[in-house]
């Protein structure tokens, strides 16, 4: 297994239901948990989920590349909701809303603005000890999460980041992956594994840092 036992903290951008958190706590029941879930609604789920573990740390905030605000597009698929606009023009989006049994225009339930931090500022003031793994799953918004993680010199530094790669339209103004592989490049980290999804377009990309080897 790539994150072995050792695995002890984890900043998890995206969390949604608790999905990965549980991935990572079924690794190792002592990690640390950082996670970050924009989404008012399960946001509150996330707090009564694991409201008995002392080590799981939850934000009701997003990450950008900026401390700030921005507003949040909340979608009838919860975890499809993102800072980025859908493209209402996209074939997937069309594909989606057809199945879900409503017009693509309607996709988007709610929008709101939501309070932004940034991982450099967040990492640099909350997190003591390396990160084993950074999971960043933001619906087409990584690339400003990452601007946001190399904008300022960390104290702690990070082993893996592990990005959703997006294989479709959806989102109006999405960065390409290859715009984000060249980022990550840059910054010394190298890709290690690609797993494919079981359902949807996508792949789970994981990126290591070449200077923890």
């Amino acid at each position: 297994m790539l994150f072995g036992e050792s695995l002890k903290t984890v900043v998890d951008v995206g969390a949604n239901k608790g999905q990965s958190i549980d991935f990572f706590k079924s690794i190792n029941t002592n990690c640390t948990v950082f996670a970050f879930e924009p989404n008012k609604e399960l946001f509150k789920l996330l707090q009564g989920k694991y409201k008995n573990d002392p080590a799981i740390h939850l934000f009701n905030l997003g990450v950008s590349d900026a401390l700030g605000s921005k507003e949040f597009h909340q979608n009838v698929l919860d975890y499809t909701s993102s800072f980025e606009a859908v493209d209402l023009g996209s074939t997937y989006l069309k594909k989606k809303a057809r199945i879900l049994g409503v017009d693509p225009e309607n996709i988007v339930t709610a929008s709101y603005q939501v309070e932004t931090t940034t991982l450099s500022y967040f990492i640099n003031n909350q997190v003591n000890s390396p990160i084993d793994v950074l999971k960043i799953d933001v619906e087409g918004h990584e690339y400003p999460c990452l601007i946001g993680l190399f904008n300022q010199k960390l104290n702690v530094p990070i082993k893996y980041i592990q990005l959703e790669q997006h294989n479709d339209d959806m989102y109006a103004n999405a960065t390409s992956f290859a715009e984000i592989t060249q980022l990550l490049n840059k910054n010394g980290f190298t890709l290690k594994t690609t797993v494919k999804h079981g359902f949807g377009n996508l792949d789970e990309v994981i990126f290591e840092n070449k200077n923890m080897n």
